[in-house]
């Protein structure tokens, strides 16, 4: 993996953050005033999602076939790199971003409506009948397709320790006795068997996970493109969008000024 590159191209993703923000938030302000039209604001999100897109192209034409380099990239914190789900955040969060946007307790507001047991939610947004209905659907078959990838996941853990690397390890354990046995000093295995096996074992990691963290890709462009084109107005677009932005780079600047703050403490001798 190139790592140059690789900082380079998360760094260019987040001044695309930082700018796409800055832009949403104007043409929020815009609409609220009524200086935008419809067609305007269409545009704004329309370029927020080609960001998105891009940056997915761009970061997987630098790692090819390697999905370990999405799942725990080392220029993230340790906090980011903790909530991550297969390279970027649950496409669910946007949906349950909307339901905070919209005003507290509208997520249970809305399944109430949804099966009839309710009042029509009212919420900040002005999120109509029918966009509740669209929005319920589209959140249960995100998490539908979210809980699919994540037990093909733990599959492809448990499958790349049960086999082959558990026998391979087992092989090499065996190897290396044979070795010290006859006299060996290190207990190495020569190239072209078992290190070959493990290298084989490992690539076909990695390729699984890719596709993984692929699909998920998806999942995340699916579901935002779903609530930002064909579910909410122009107007509730920018605004989610906006607020996605915002959560994405708060949570990156307060864990880099708390892990850096605790990162110094601990250069000094003080328990951070």
């Amino acid at each position: 993996m190139d790592m140059e590159r690789s900082v380079a191209c998360y760094r260019r993703w987040i001044a695309g953050q930082e700018a796409g923000l800055a832009e949403l938030v104007a043409a929020s302000a815009n609409a609220a005033a009524g200086r935008a039209t419809d067609a305007e604001l269409r545009a704004v999100v329309a370029r927020c999602m080609l960001g998105y897109q891009d940056y997915v192209a761009g970061r997987r034409a630098l790692w090819p076939g390697d999905g370990t380099a999405f799942v725990a990239p080392p220029w993230c914190t340790a906090f980011e790199r903790s909530v991550l789900w297969l390279g970027g955040c649950r496409p669910s969060l946007t949906i349950r971003l909307l339901y905070n946007l919209s005003g507290e307790g509208l997520e249970v507001q809305v399944q109430e409506f949804v099966n009839g047991r309710g009042p029509l939610p009212r919420g900040r947004m002005g999120i109509t009948p029918g966009q509740l209905v669209l929005i319920n659907d589209l959140h249960r078959r995100t998490l539908h397709q979210e809980h699919a990838l994540s037990g093909r996941l733990a599959t492809l853990h448990e499958d790349v320790a049960d086999s082959p690397l558990f026998p391979i390890v087992r092989q090499r354990a065996a190897a290396t006795a044979v070795q010290l046995a006859a006299g060996g000093c290190d207990g190495a295995v020569g190239p072209g068997g078992v290190d070959a096996e493990v290298d084989a074992a490992l690539s076909s990691y990695r390729a699984g996970l890719a596709q993984l963290v692929a699909e998920a890709d998806e999942l995340r462009m699916e579901t935002a493109r779903a609530m930002a084109t064909e579910i909410l107005t122009p107007r509730q677009a920018v605004e989610m969008l906006a607020a996605a932005k915002q959560l994405h780079l708060s949570v990156r600047d307060w864990s880099r000024r708390t892990e850096g703050a605790g990162t110094q403490q601990r250069l000094n001798g003080r328990a951070p």
